[in-house]
């Protein structure tokens, strides 16, 4: 229904990372959460450093990739 909605097509990958993860498919690719950063807090440095306009958003978007942890 949400796919109809939105006119977008979930990957089999995506639906399942929905039904073992949970999620809100609405807001994905229209907002971003941050959580806690066990690793990798250059990557943060990096993102703030980035150059940003007058409304302090990055003039070019950052891509965050998300991996799924084996459990």
């Amino acid at each position: 229904m949400l796919e109809a909605q939105m006119g977008r097509k979930y990957t089999p990958a995506q639906r399942l990372a929905y039904i073992k993860i949970g999620g809100t498919p609405m807001l994905d690719m229209n907002y971003t959460v941050f959580g806690e950063v066990e690793k990798g807090l250059e990557v943060i440095d990096k993102i703030a450093r980035a150059a940003k306009d007058g409304n302090n958003r990055p003039f070019v978007d950052i891509r965050m990739k998300i991996e799924l942890l084996q459990q």
